[in-house]
């Protein structure tokens, strides 16, 4: 792409990478810990039993979709409008910091759940009482409140990022 789109793939893309990346790695971790998260409950979408390859293609889908229209709304709050344009790399250091905030908490919270075996979320969120799937289901819904509320922040604060750089209105005589 050329002229101001030309951030568009390099923004949405890395985004993508970056969401989907962490997905499969926090999901190989969630299968370590409990395999039956992926090969009880979760639907056998793929052709294989491994738990490992489940969680695999469900780091990647699960996490890569979402990922994408993430960075696609990043774009647009980067960019859109006569504003000063934030670029690729600041847009993709905003989305790798919200990707770190949301795994120390998650991990952390699953780390408190392991040591006590009390749960944060209601009851119904649990599909078992299994200690390690606690932990487990704790992490994941921890990953989805934070990295929506984080997303959601990022999208405003890069939109007065870019009111606050931009040039002061002419005073009217």
């Amino acid at each position: 792409m050329t002229g101001r789109h030309r951030e568009f793939l390099p923004i949405a893309l890395g985004v993508f990478a970056l969401v989907a990346g962490y997905g499969v790695v926090n999901d190989q971790f969630i299968v370590a810990i409990a395999p039956n998260h992926f090969a009880v409950y979760h639907p056998h979408y793929f052709p294989f039993e491994s738990a490992r390859l489940q969680a695999l293609c469900f780091g990647l889908i699960g996490a890569g979709g979402p990922g994408l229209g993430w960075g696609i709304l990043l774009y647009w709050a980067g960019h859109y409008g006569k504003l000063p344009e934030i670029g690729a790399r600041a847009t993709l250091l905003v989305a790798g910091t919200v990707l770190i905030v949301t795994a120390l908490a998650a991990w952390a919270l699953g780390r408190e759940v392991a040591a006590t075996n009390v749960t944060p979320y209601p009851n119904f969120f649990y599909p078992d009482t299994d200690d390690y799937l606690n932990v487990t289901q704790t992490v994941q819904l921890t990953n989805y409140l934070a990295g929506v509320t984080g997303a959601a922040l990022s999208i405003v604060g890069l939109w007065a990022w870019r009111i606050a750089r931009a040039p002061a209105a002419e005073p009217v005589s």
